[in-house]
């Protein structure tokens, strides 16, 4: 009678310890894209985007487009653009690139100036890379250039 119940002992416990595995198992068999979904979209106000850009543009001077030459090239600059869907790799270096929303606020240098766009450049700071970024005219909402 001992070696019967201890026959069903092992087989309750095998049992028991199959179920918990297939628990833990479907526990974390979660699809991923239906819990994440798409990301909530970011709203800011006009008020906020500004005043980080006035924060940003002080004791530096408003320019249009049209008025940007080959003299203002390696002159800091703060852009204001609508945001791109996407980014070119690498990411950029700290502090290039704030965004708010639908609106983008770069701070840079003037890299080149372009018939159809701006490129401006900033330095990774440890390698001295620089990470060129180019901003479609249509895009562009400000433009401020220090002395």
């Amino acid at each position: 009678m001992i070696a019967g119940s201890r026959t069903t002992n092992v087989k309750y416990r095998r049992l028991v310890f199959l179920a918990v595995l297939a628990a833990l198992a479907m526990s974390g068999c979660k699809r991923k894209e239906a819990e994440a979904g798409p990301p909530p979209a970011q709203t800011v106000s006009e008020a906020e985007i500004a005043a980080a850009r006035n924060a940003m543009t002080q004791k530096m001077t408003a320019i249009a487009f049209g008025k940007l030459t080959a003299a203002h090239v390696g002159r800091r600059c703060v852009v204001t653009a609508r945001t791109l869907e996407h980014a070119d790799p690498p990411p950029p270096p700290l502090g290039m690139v704030r965004r708010m929303g639908a609106t983008t606020i770069y701070s840079a240098e003037v890299h080149e100036v372009l018939p159809g766009g701006l490129k401006i450049r900033a330095a990774y700071p440890t390698s001295g890379n620089l990470k060129i970024t180019e901003i479609p005219k249509a895009d562009i909402q400000s433009i401020h250039v220090g002395d």
